[in-house]
Formats: C-alpha cells, structure tokens, sequence
C-alpha cells in the first residue's frame, strides 16, 4: 500500500464529480479520454481552499481529513456498497459488493431500466475509469449500518463503477482506503 495525502483523494472525488456531470456527452472511449483530460485539468488547478469548498458533505469532509490514506487495491468482497444505491431494493445491497453485483447480474430483468442507465452509460470506458480515479472506500460501519452486513470496507464513492467493473468480471480493483489514523 503506498501512503497518500487526503487532498490527492479530495481531488480524485471531485474529479470523479466533475466527470461524472459529464456522462451524457460520452458516446465512446475516445470522448471520454478528451473528457477526462479537460476535467482532470480543471481540477488539478483548483487551489486546496476551492478544493475542499467544493466537497459539501461535511461528513465526507471530515472523513477525508481525519484519515490516513492509501493507494492500493481491493476485492470486491471485501466492500459494502452504499444503502439503496441509485433505489436498488435493500435486498441487493445488504452485503458484500460482489455477491450485490451477481443479485443486480441476475436480477436486471426485474430491475427499472432507469435503475441500471447510468451503469450502461459508463460500462464501456470503466476500465480506464478506475484506473485513472480509483474508488474511496472506508472502514466497513462507517456508511452502511444495519440492516447491511458490515463489511471490511464501506464505499465512499464509486460504487457504480465498482458495480460495473463487477459485471466484467473484475473481482479486485484500485482504491484508496482511508484508515482511521492511530493516536
């Protein structure tokens, strides 16, 4: 695991944000890479003061600055995803991602269309997603309670890509993991 400070994961959610509001002008792998360069650019000139403006949730805010970070990878087993993640019924999502990813697999028939758009939207070019904005997890309990299974790790942000990376059979992906820091 390589040490991270938690402005490099405070700008890799905002990126994540910035891309993200862009999704609809994606078509291909070429116009997400034009997308992507524009966005990070962007993003690496924002100041830290802005930096850390532009993240509103004062929860996240805090997680970020009171953990120590790590850049590494991690198995799909061993994360939670968020509760009723884009209004996926609980049922789904109560435990680990990977057994969540085969009940959305198996379970897509069944699924509102509109549930799974923005998972079809960003399948083509998550690949190269993850490996330029990794996702954020947490300590498992931090986000997800009962009645979700507590997990090693908790998502933060990412877990639609987690999900699709998922569904093309990746089983481990890049992360940042925040670890409560040791006093």
């Amino acid at each position: 695991m390589k040490k991270i400070n938690s402005t490099k994961v405070a700008r890799n959610f905002v990126l994540a944000q910035g891309l993200k509001k862009r999704y609809g002008q994606i078509n291909s792998l070429k116009d997400y890479k034009t997308i992507y360069k524009e966005v990070q650019k962007e993003v690496a000139a924002y100041s830290e003061q802005k930096l850390w403006k532009l993240i509103t949730d004062s929860s996240r805010k805090r997680r970020y600055n009171q953990f120590q970070w790590y850049e590494t990878k991690v198995s799909l087993d061993k994360i939670g995803l968020w509760p009723r993640m884009n209004q996926i019924a609980d049922n789904l999502l109560i435990k680990d991602a990977q057994w969540s990813i085969n009940q959305i697999y198996t379970s897509s028939g069944k699924l509102l269309k509109g549930q799974l758009n923005h998972l079809f939207r960003i399948l083509p070019f998550v690949q190269f997603l993850n490996r330029q904005v990794p996702i954020i997890v947490v300590k498992g309990g931090t986000i997800r309670k009962k009645p979700y299974l507590k997990e090693k790790y908790d998502i933060d942000d990412g877990c639609h890509r987690a999900v699709c990376l998922g569904l093309l059979g990746r089983r481990v992906i890049n992360a940042y993991i925040g670890i409560e820091k040791e006093e």
